[in-house]
């Protein structure tokens, strides 16, 4: 009987250790090419977990299978770095204060396209006084009181702003105590997501700032039911709950990938030094990250500490909020804000120039 639990948990160990592979080569392969992997990729945590626990069980049992997780692991070690830093990176000097936030058009808090909600952030911004702000999914309607005269008359120390529409009252929003000198924007084809890109003149320093909003899920509440009350009594229903969700996701994947590698191309061809902000609605280990990282330094790896999950919404917490820049700057005070004013956490962080 011993031998067969043995037997049984080596096989499982050999699933785990090559779904974590697995995992690794979702950053390299476009899901146009193999979108599953992307699923896998999606669940690394889990799986990381599950090698963790084998690990301490081969341990238990003085095995040298012991060898199959761990070796796993560290083949893969840059990714868990990407996930959780022990160490955070800090100073005191001041230097380029930036913000990414993801605000739902203010309809978290059981509001929806709340004028108090917005003036929760409006005094938000206000205390943590960033000097550029990159948001996405902003409502500008007069209703809710976030229109751009508004947002002059309260951030009194924005000189610029940059704002487009992805909807007929919502869209991404930069705010800079700087010169914006040119505006850009990326559309995509069959998407209501979108980038915006402003060269802002800092003390005679250019530099281009991406406001990305990539490609969601666009999961429903039923959709997000359907997983929520998946069981063995209505396996009919699941089926098809879980096709509906299995399509989003693909798709999105897809869509998401199309995305990164035009963003990826527009950021290689920038004359200037980059920061690029936004929410990707992915992980850390995706095609996507990878893709849009490309040689630029991850604010949170550099000076992040944790696990730093962004995404608070009814699905797993993920890192999918992120902050990267070029080698012209260095990373400080990588930061979390766990306030409630939406479905996602605001990062931010101090770049000093190198």
């Amino acid at each position: 009987m011993k031998k067969l639990i043995k037997n049984i948990v080596l096989l499982v160990n050999i699933a785990a250790a090559i779904l974590l592979i697995a995992s690794y080569l979702s950053t390299h392969i476009s899901p146009k090419d193999l979108w599953i992997l992307s699923i896998i990729g999606l669940a690394y945590p889990y799986i990381l977990l599950a090698n963790i626990l084998l690990i301490l069980y081969w341990l238990i049992n003085t095995s040298k299978y012991v060898l199959l997780s761990i070796v796993s692991i560290i083949i893969g070690y840059s990714h868990l770095q990407n996930y959780i830093q022990f160490s955070s990176n800090t100073t005191e000097e001041e230097g380029l204060k930036i913000y990414s936030y993801n605000l739902k058009r203010f309809a978290e808090k059981g509001y929806y396209n709340s004028s108090e909600n917005a003036t929760d952030i409006f005094s938000f911004l206000q205390e943590e006084d960033p000097d550029i702000i990159c948001l996405q999914e902003v409502n500008f309607s007069k209703e809710v009181g976030f229109e751009p005269s508004r947002i002059k008359s309260s951030l009194q120390d924005i000189e610029s702003m940059q704002y487009a529409h992805t909807s007929r009252d919502g869209g991404p929003l930069t705010l800079s105590k700087f010169p914006i000198v040119y505006l850009g924007e990326i559309r995509f084809e069959s998407s209501g997501n979108m980038i915006i890109y402003s060269d802002i003149n800092v003390d005679g320093d250019t530099i281009r700032v991406y406001n990305c909003h990539l490609q969601s899920y666009r999961f429903t509440p039923n959709d997000i039911n359907s997983i929520d009350s998946l069981s063995f009594e209505n396996s009919d229903k699941n089926i098809e709950g879980i096709k509906v969700v299995s399509y989003k996701l693909k798709q999105a994947f897809i869509k998401r990938s199309e995305q990164a590698d035009k963003l990826n191309e527009h950021i290689n061809k920038s004359p200037y030094p980059v920061i690029v902000c936004g929410d990707f609605n992915d992980t850390p280990v995706s095609y996507t990250y990878q893709t849009v990282r490309g040689n630029l330094n991850d604010a949170f790896v550099e000076s992040g500490s944790g696990i730093g999950n962004t995404y608070i919404g009814k699905l797993p917490s993920f890192r999918i909020d992120y902050i990267f820049f070029s080698d012209h700057f260095k990373g400080y005070n990588f930061k979390v804000d766990e306030v409630d004013f939406s479905d996602h956490y605001p990062v931010s962080c101090t770049l000093l120039k190198e």
